[in-house]
């Protein structure tokens, strides 16, 4: 009885060292395609930067055409724009809210294309990323490197239905852009209520593209 019991006990021991080895393994792939999407989505950005600066192109339109192109589609811009609407978001119907959609996922972009506009040969290194408890969110690590200085950024991606990574938000040296433009809209929405920030949105967004 006692050698049976033994034989068990060992049996489970091995079941349950098992599985925490499978679930371990099954982590470590999930950030490390965390760390492979902004690793092969930000190299064809920095790619696309060089180049413009080499070939004295590194203007704000031509970085928004590259930031449309490579960025864009790997945003989870739903997500991001209901995140930024936060308690404002049940004041929006139905009918207006892909209209915010479209106008956040233009801020998102225009802002990023702003930042980069200064851009001078900084290089971005790939640093370690981690998964949170649930496993579907990831945050990766990014150090931008230039001349003279250093910063600190942290990209923020999430698992998407189709169990792909998707970006939602990016820290640079702390300060989130989500959490940024949280603030803006609902100071935008105490002063001029949904339609009246709807349309502030899309005459940003216009004059932007005009500049």
């Amino acid at each position: 009885m006692k050698i049976k019991q033994a034989t068990y006990t060992n049996l489970t021991f091995v079941v349950v060292i098992t599985m925490v080895l499978l679930i371990s393994t099954s982590a470590f792939a999930s950030a490390d395609a965390a760390k492979n999407k902004v690793k092969a989505v930000f190299g064809q950005i920095e790619a696309s930067l060089v180049t413009l600066k080499q070939t004295q192109r590194l203007t704000k339109v031509n970085i928004r055409a590259v930031l449309t192109e490579y960025l864009l589609p790997e945003v989870e811009t739903r997500y991001f724009t209901y995140k930024v609407l936060n308690k404002n978001l049940t004041k929006v119907p139905e009918a207006l809210r892909e209209s915010f959609v479209t106008e956040l996922s233009l801020q998102l972009i225009n802002t990023y294309s702003s930042l980069l506009n200064k851009y001078n040969n900084e290089q971005l290194y790939i640093g370690q990323s981690s998964l949170s408890p649930s496993g579907k969110m990831a945050m990766v690590d990014i150090t931008i490197v230039g001349k003279t200085k250093s910063n600190k950024a942290l990209v923020k991606l999430m698992q998407s239905n189709a169990n792909d990574w998707l970006f939602f938000d990016i820290e640079v040296e702390g300060i989130s852009l989500l959490q940024t433009k949280q603030g803006e809209i609902n100071a935008s929405f105490n002063r001029l209520g949904v339609d009246g920030t709807l349309l502030h949105l899309k005459n940003i967004n216009q004059r932007v593209i005009e500049e």
